[in-house]
């Protein structure tokens, strides 16, 4: 029986609904798309510009939101399935698993042909790290700027996230620790909760 490295359709959630956006997708237009996704996911690059992203919505027939669920449910399972190494069958029976019907085929096709691509990326890029950076604690404030103009003084409150991370050293006898700091409006900071939910909802259905 094929490993299940993708969550259930059974089970719901953010990652089948996204993924699902695939069968509504002309097949012969959604290869190259896949393609475009794996090449650039190995080489950490974005897979889409803004233009092309607006080309992109026309040409699939989705929504800016939907489109963008689409490319993060993509690249969920090319990373998946590069981490565990799978074949291009145990893909598919994973994906059906899913609720993917009509895609199946070009998932096959691209990991048969470029899956080496990402698989020998993430491997060279474990050996390379000395370590992978471990979040150590989080720190949270709230900042209110004030800011002016002719007819009035605005306050502008910012959420303010302060991650520490350590870094093991060549040989892990040594840490680097170093703190990331982030700020986000309102907005952002709702859209990177968003984000964090999605997540969760994929680990839930993994685990």
């Amino acid at each position: 029986m094929a490993e299940v490295l993708l969550p259930n359709s059974s089970s719901g959630g953010s990652f089948t609904n996204s993924i699902q956006l695939a069968n509504r997708v002309p097949i012969n237009r959604f290869s190259l798309f896949l393609e475009r996704i794996i090449i650039k996911l190995a080489k950490e690059e974005k897979p889409f510009n803004e233009a092309e992203v607006s080309k992109l919505q026309q040409v699939l027939g989705l929504t800016a939101e939907e489109l963008e669920d689409l490319i993060d449910a993509c690249n969920f399972t090319f990373e998946q399935a590069a981490i565990h190494s799978v074949s291009a069958t145990n893909l598919v029976d994973s994906l059906k698993l899913s609720g993917l019907s009509s895609s199946l085929a070009a998932f096959q096709d691209i990991w048969t042909r470029s899956g080496h691509i990402l698989v020998t990326a993430f491997k060279e890029k474990s050996l390379s790290a000395p370590g992978n950076s471990q979040l150590v604690d989080v720190r949270w404030r709230v900042h209110v700027q004030v800011a002016s103009s002719n007819e009035r003084r605005q306050r502008e409150p910012m959420g303010i996230l302060q991650m520490n991370l350590s870094t093991p050293e060549k040989g892990y006898e040594t840490a680097v620790e170093k703190s990331l700091v982030l700020g986000f409006s309102h907005t952002e900071l709702f859209d990177f909760y968003e984000k964090l939910e999605q997540i969760q909802d994929q680990l839930d259905s993994l685990s």
